[in-house]
Parts: C-alpha cells; structure tokens; sequence
C-alpha cells in the first residue's frame, strides 16, 4: 500500500503539472500534500506499533512511549502543514490532491482483494 500511495502521488503530480501547463507550484503542492499523508501514516503506524508491543517495553513504558510519539508526530505534521500552506504559498487543491493520494492507494488495493477473490 505504501509503495502504490508514492505512485498515485507521482501521477497525480505529473496530472498536475499538464493542468497548470508546466508551472511548477502544482505538482510540488501535490507532493507537499503526499508528505503530509505519509507523516500521518507513520504516526498511526508507528503509534498503533508502540501500543501493541512491536518495541519490546512494558506495559506502562509501551503507553508512554506511544503517547509521546503520537502528540510529537502530529506537532511535526502540523508544523509541515503550516510550512507548506503559509510559508511556501503552495496551491491549496494540489496539497489536498496529494494527500489523497494515500486514499487512492487504498481504493486500488480494495480493488485488488475483490479481484483477487472473483
């Protein structure tokens, strides 16, 4: 899933960038938004790993630890929101596209199962 959230986001980026007709600012909102995605998929992942031992501590520890990682990596996501829509003025609708981009991975894989099991 991982690998095929990259591609969308690389074609939706490449779709971008033939819409704004070769102006750069779309296709690196969309990549900034595919940023924001995989930041927030690694703090889901890496908190649901923390919380259910995938680190070896115990119990008590293991809450902490996923605690602290969770509130730290949505501060750092949303410092890079702010950077992006505030500070780099990319185009709001590309960031968006590009953050979906984790959806449409999801939406292929669902196809996949249902093919695979037809």
């Amino acid at each position: 899933m991982e690998r095929d959230a990259l591609i969308a986001c690389a074609a939706i980026a490449a779709a971008a960038w033939a819409v704004a007709r070769g102006h750069v600012q779309a296709p690196l909102g969309v990549f900034g938004g595919g940023a924001l995605a995989w930041i927030s998929y690694r703090g889901i992942k890496g908190g649901i790993d923390a919380l259910t031992g995938a680190e070896g501590a115990g119990t008590g520890v293991r809450m902490a630890i996923g605690l602290v990682k969770f509130f730290t990596r949505y501060a750092i996501l949303a410092l890079a929101a702010y950077v992006i829509m505030a500070r780099l003025r990319l185009p709001p609708l590309a960031v968006f596209a590009g953050a979906s981009s984790l959806v449409v991975a999801v939406a292929v894989e669902a196809v996949r199962g249902i093919q695979w099991k037809s």
